[in-house]
């Protein structure tokens, strides 16, 4: 943003101030050299139940590689980012969760205009109050991914996230070392599960161990067999991050009867549920956008988000962030999106934000 620009936004008589936010106006593959723009766009005043949000940090994931590849609004500007962290400038009138000057942390809603820009609105109920003691790329790194493994444990799954609630009982996580499965570990161990996870190259399967994985299966390998060679032929619950068609006639052999399967991964081609009938398990989608999408029973990731923030602070758990890019920019936001869609990166990547006037 050039000198003129930020001295054109604080100017007192400009009626509708403005923001930088990088977003595009076609579906274009990374090597294009528009996949990305940077543009002045008006700042956003919040309704009568959102905030407005200075924002310090957000995080690329592969919902916003998937939504970019399917984009139909030829020339239509869009903004995406779906991890945010920063500070509360403005509420609406009915906000009553939030004030000026709180730092907040959250995943925001597919149907908004997300957190590549320097600032942001979103509905108070999907908010929740960011950690203390962590730094903004450290926070930015953690809402999406936290609110979709709490959303696997409770609602799929049926725990309380709280300590030792799931005692003695198994999980297996097909995809630990991704963004989803490196929290949902963590918190599963927190929960007092076992924890069965599955990597294969030697960064992944110490990043798993990291996070607390019991054991960790070869995914190039029969996973029933490994499954057998430690002990768990049949586990109580499983969480599919990956590839549902794939591991289907996998994770109806292993369930337990009565068991709980959840999936975060849409399938291609239809799959059978008959093997679940006849031994009373149970399978959910968890898709922590649906939510907002239908404006159904929001306030939960907010209260999802206070209760990460609590376990953060106590250290019980830890941030998954491992790259940081600073500065909000069409090359870093490029940067980040090709680490996110090569599929080669652990842990999250977090583009700070340089301080603005």
């Amino acid at each position: 943003m050039s000198f003129l620009e930020k001295l054109k936004n604080l100017w007192p008589f400009n009626s509708s101030p403005k923001m930088k936010a990088i977003g595009f106006e076609q579906a274009l593959p990374l090597d294009a050299p528009n996949v990305f723009i940077e543009k002045m766009v008006a700042r956003p005043k919040p309704a009568a139940k959102e905030v407005l949000v200075k924002l310090s940090a957000s995080a690329v994931n592969p919902v916003d590689t998937k939504m970019r590849a399917g984009y139909q609004l030829d020339g239509t500007f869009r903004i995406l980012g779906f991890d945010a962290v920063g500070t509360v400038a403005a509420v609406g009138t009915e906000v009553g969760l939030f004030s000026v000057g709180d730092k907040v942390y959250y995943a925001g809603a597919q149907n908004k205009s997300g957190a590549n820009a320097e600032y942001q609105v979103v509905h108070e109920q999907l908010v929740g109050h960011a950690p203390t003691g962590l730094t903004d790329a450290e926070i930015a790194a953690m809402p999406l991914t936290s609110i979709t493994a709490s959303e696997i444990l409770h609602e799929a799954l049926g725990y309380e996230v709280k300590k030792n609630s799931a005692a003695g009982k198994s999980i297996l996580i097909i995809n630990g070392a991704g963004g989803v499965g490196s929290v949902l570990i963590q918190l599963a161990k927190y929960m007092g599960m076992t924890v069965i996870t599955t990597a294969s190259k030697p960064a992944s399967i110490a990043w798993v161990k990291s996070m607390g994985a019991d054991y960790i299966l070869d995914y190039h390998q029969d996973l029933y067999a490994q499954l057998c060679g430690i002990q768990y032929e049949q586990v109580d619950d499983i969480a599919i991050l990956q590839d549902t068609n794939t591991y289907w006639p996998l994770v109806t052999k292993v369930i337990k009867p009565f068991g709980r399967i959840a999936s975060i991964v849409e399938t291609t081609a239809p799959i059978d549920m008959g093997p679940l009938k006849n031994i009373g398990a149970q399978f959910s989608w968890v898709f922590m956008f649906a939510k907002a999408n239908y404006g159904v029973n929001m306030a939960s990731q907010g209260e999802a988000l206070n209760n990460i923030a609590s376990l953060l602070e106590q250290q019980i758990i830890k941030s998954t962030m491992t790259t940081t890019l600073l500065g909000l920019s069409v090359n870093n936001l490029k940067r980040a999106t090709t680490m996110v869609e090569e599929g080669h990166s652990i842990g999250k990547v977090v583009i700070e934000y340089e301080e603005q006037l």
